[in-house]
């Protein structure tokens, strides 16, 4: 059974936003933002709480193609459509009930038309025989789709797993080879060999050279070596990432407005 909250709108009103700080509001993290439309006035309730808050960056994370509600209404500006990406041969096999890269493709571009920033999750990065190909075509696509100007975001993040996660995914049955990656101890979790990692992360950063300097790309959870050793370099600090984030991507937004 999936839950929808009933009373959103409400919860939201009751937090209290410093009106002197900048916030990234996630919304979908551990499920979908737009999945399930507006019911309950889920979306209504986000968009209002963005309206009323102009210090805050929403944002939507989904791997659905359904945006026919955000098409329909006027959205305030201050918010960011991003999806979630992987190669089609990952999301038929993986990603069951999902939209295929093609139409998560063909829904933000038409975000995008009408105005609304967008951006993209390469989360989680599945190393495959083939993936160095497959992520580079997508990034390929993307840029021949899509100006810099019109991304807020681009991150990068590989398969980790908790213990209690990988129990469950083996107790589900669920038809899946993710359990067959090769697996390290990664900060008490597990995940690829940093060896495999800076690989993966190298095939995808560099497929999008020509937006280097033009987009914000950033690491999702990895170590500092791994941001040092691509992108040559590494935050100090979350509040220094988070600044950065919230000035590149409100930059953005002020830029489409």
């Amino acid at each position: 059974a999936i839950g929808i909250e009933s009373n959103l709108a409400e919860k939201l009103k009751n937090l209290e936003l410093d009106p002197n700080k900048n916030y990234h509001i996630g919304s979908g993290q551990s499920s979908d933002s737009l999945a399930m439309g507006n019911r309950n006035g889920v979306l209504d309730a986000q968009l209002d709480f963005a309206r009323n808050n102009p210090n805050i960056i929403l944002e939507f994370k989904t791997k659905t193609k359904n945006i026919d509600y955000f098409l329909s209404i006027d959205l305030p500006p201050n918010i960011l459509v991003c999806w979630s990406l992987n190669p089609q041969t990952i999301i038929k096999n993986e990603e069951h009930f999902t939209a295929s890269l093609d139409q998560r493709l063909n829904a933000a571009r038409q975000l995008s038309s009408k105005g609304v920033l967008v951006g993209f999750h390469f989360h989680p990065i599945v190393h495959y025989e083939t993936y160095e190909k497959d992520y580079t075509e997508i990034a390929e696509t993307i840029i021949s789709m899509f100006s810099p100007i019109e991304i807020g975001m681009v991150s990068m993040g590989t398969l980790t797993f908790i213990k209690p996660a990988i129990k469950s995914l083996r107790s589900l049955g669920i038809p899946s080879k993710v359990l067959q990656m090769p697996m390290a101890d990664a900060a008490g979790k597990f995940s690829y060999p940093l060896e495999i990692k800076e690989n993966i992360f190298k095939t995808v950063w560099n497929a999008f050279a020509p937006w280097h300097n033009k987009v914000f790309f950033y690491f999702c959870m990895e170590d500092k070596k791994l941001w040092q050793s691509v992108m040559g370099k590494c935050y100090t600090s979350n509040n220094e990432f988070e600044k950065d984030l919230f000035f590149s991507v409100s930059s953005k937004i002020t830029s489409q407005s």
